[in-house]
């Protein structure tokens, strides 16, 4: 069956259909390693990763340097948790034929989610930097990362360049809030970018506790 029929099938939520279909490919065609990708993928998905994972390793015994292969299995690792292979994978992926701003991205994001900051931003700078298409996350994450090290002035020219992305981002408004202040010490400033976040979204707590806390140290002052 052609893949964009398994395509449509993973699309209308029939699981059973695309991997009986995966399974019908892989026994006519046991050398097209696009089956064994999808296949693991939605293995994985239903939760069963010790299953999906020898269709991984049955595809890189076909060709030990596809890096879609490194990429999707990283992907199964980020997902469970397992952030340590994750980020060796992808740095084999990377050797490969995948695209560099997915794949140091995702290196970013789980050095981030083991809280190695430091490590994540050579990556997640390079993801933002290689970013043609400008994805609004991409962008944010950098900024992020930048609040995260301290690095305030890049950190307030990032995320202004995610607001020229996106005007509406809270999450970027929080931050260049904090970012501001512990730069410049301006709490009026820091105070108008939490203030825009929670127009835009008056759930947004964070924004809300700063509000509150910030023009505490106001009153004080």
């Amino acid at each position: 069956m052609e893949q964009e029929h398994v395509y449509e099938f993973i699309k209308n939520g029939e699981t059973e259909k695309a991997l009986q279909a995966l399974f019908d490919n892989i026994e006519a065609q046991p050398e097209e390693i696009e089956n064994y990708i999808n296949a693991g993928i939605l293995i994985a998905e239903a939760g069963e990763v010790e299953h999906a994972e020898t269709f991984f390793q049955k595809a890189l015994t076909i060709d030990s340097e596809n890096g879609p292969v490194y990429y999707n299995l990283a992907n199964v690792y980020y997902n469970e948790g397992r952030f340590n292979e994750a980020i060796r994978l992808y740095q084999t992926a990377l050797k490969y034929d995948v695209d560099v701003v997915d794949t140091n991205y995702m290196i970013g994001m789980s050095f981030n989610q083991l809280e190695a900051f430091k490590e994540a931003m050579p990556f997640l700078m390079t993801a933002a930097e290689k970013d043609d298409l400008r994805d609004v996350e991409v962008q944010f994450q950098y900024g992020l990362v930048l609040c995260h090290l301290e690095m305030f002035k890049q950190a307030i020219t990032q995320l202004n360049r995610v607001l020229s992305l996106d005007n509406k981002h809270v999450d970027a408004l929080y931050n260049l809030g904090l970012a501001t202040y512990m730069d410049t010490e301006d709490i009026d400033v820091a105070l108008r970018y939490f203030k825009q976040a929670v127009a835009i979204n008056p759930e947004h707590h964070m924004s809300q506790h700063a509000i509150q806390t910030f023009e505490a140290i106001k009153e004080e002052e």
